[in-house]
């Protein structure tokens, strides 16, 4: 019947309307961009799944069996996280070695677990001089008593750990626990050993640990907290162990620390240069503390036109040339630096996001030519109008010669 066969007609009709503006709704609601990998993604999309306790790379495989496994964003092996600061690659030849300082155990892990890795896979050497033991963390040290009450004691205790979880992270890169060397310099105190406590006639006292010395079996007696026992400790562990490559803190870092003792290394190696007939090395620098880094892209602008310590005037014009360089790391390699980062256990209650913002799959550094090798310092002594007594030797300082 006629009117029998519209019915259906009509109701298909009405069925595929329905089902389409459903479609739509749907569409609109649920939809996310694909990021196929021609696309450009940010450092913020990169990470936004990554945890500092999940595993990134397939090879982890005891992780894998325990934790949810995490995929990578197909961009990722193309991914680029500063295409906003004009760059080259960093090349690491073959048998290259390289001595790294970090002012604090854990940042060789933050900024270089890439190229300690990528070192020893072409047969090279690393040697890593940690200026403190990280054993001023009052907060942290608080937490870990718990207890309202902290005494000298339980900072030192707290610095011990700090290095047994150092030495545990580089073992996770492939390097020995003789590969690690410990100065024992005061934290949260590096800066004011150059800008008041250069002599050992009056050295620095650890309002942490009350010391006022490094403590450390077959320490020289004339070492001391001072700027100028603190460099030569550091021109002593250069000339052991001869570098082709030297990498240390940005003296623009924002923490005095890292400011700081990335210009204590630059005053050594510039002593070396001066006195002796030494071929250069290569010198690398790293950020760990300044805003937006390495996140965002606006720290590139600021950091060109600031000086020590990413505020002040000294060494701007002298730091503004920096060439930047970066070294593109394999998921192995980041899955080698998560498990560095991890092994600093006494940090990751306070610092599990800030570290995960540096699984990147590239590890930025700045790097110095002669001139601002030998320049900083010079200008930064300047500054502090100690210049006179930079070159005095600990032990002659000491005996007031």
């Amino acid at each position: 019947m006629p009117v029998s066969r519209a019915v259906p007609g009509a109701a298909r009709g009405i069925f595929v309307k329905r089902t389409s503006a459903l479609f739509l709704i749907f569409a609109i609601i649920f939809y996310q961009p694909i990021l196929c990998a021609s696309e450009e993604i940010t450092a913020e999309q990169y990470l936004q799944d990554i945890s500092v306790f999940s595993p990134v790379a397939e090879s982890s495989i005891k992780d894998l069996m325990q934790q949810k496994q995490y995929s990578a964003p197909a961009a990722a092996s193309k991914f680029d996280p500063f295409p906003y600061i004009p760059h080259d690659q960093l090349s690491v030849p073959p048998g290259t070695r390289v001595m790294i300082f970090s002012p604090h155990p854990d940042d060789e892990s933050i900024a270089a677990s890439g190229l300690i890795q990528r070192v020893l896979e072409g047969g090279g050497k690393v040697r890593v001089a940690f200026v403190t033991n990280g054993d001023g963390y009052t907060f942290a040290v608080r937490l870990r008593v718990k207890n309202a009450q902290i005494s000298a004691k339980d900072f030192i205790e707290y610095g011990k750990k700090r290095q047994e979880e150092a030495v545990h992270a580089l073992c996770e890169l492939g390097l020995q626990p003789e590969d690690a060397t410990f100065l024992g310099f005061p934290d949260d105190g590096i800066d004011n050993l150059w800008e008041s406590y250069w002599s050992n006639l009056r050295p620095f006292i650890s309002p942490h640990t009350l010391f006022d010395r490094p403590h450390r079996k077959g320490m020289n007696r004339w070492v001391k907290y001072s700027g100028v026992s603190l460099r030569d400790e550091i021109e002593r562990v250069l000339k052991e162990f001869s570098p082709d490559w030297v990498v240390l803190p940005d003296p623009r870092d924002y923490h005095p620390d890292h400011a700081a003792a990335g210009v204590f290394v630059l005053d050594a190696l510039r002593t070396i240069y001066t006195d002796e007939d030494t071929l250069p090395a290569k010198v690398l620098t790293y950020l760990v503390h300044y805003p937006g880094y390495p996140l965002g892209s606006e720290w590139s602008k600021d950091i060109t036109s600031t000086g020590f310590g990413g505020f002040s005037k000294v060494s701007r014009e002298t730091l503004a040339t920096t060439k930047w360089m970066t070294l593109p790391l394999n998921p192995e390699e980041v899955e080698g630096k998560r498990r560095a980062l991890i092994s600093h256990v006494c940090q990751l209650q306070m610092l599990q996001w800030f570290f995960r913002n540096f699984l990147l799959p590239s590890e930025l550094y700045g790097s110095l030519n002669l001139m601002q090798v030998i320049t900083v310092p010079l200008e930064y002594a300047a500054y502090y109008k100690h210049l006179a007594k930079a070159d005095e030797p600990a032990a002659k300082v000491e005996a007031g010669q």
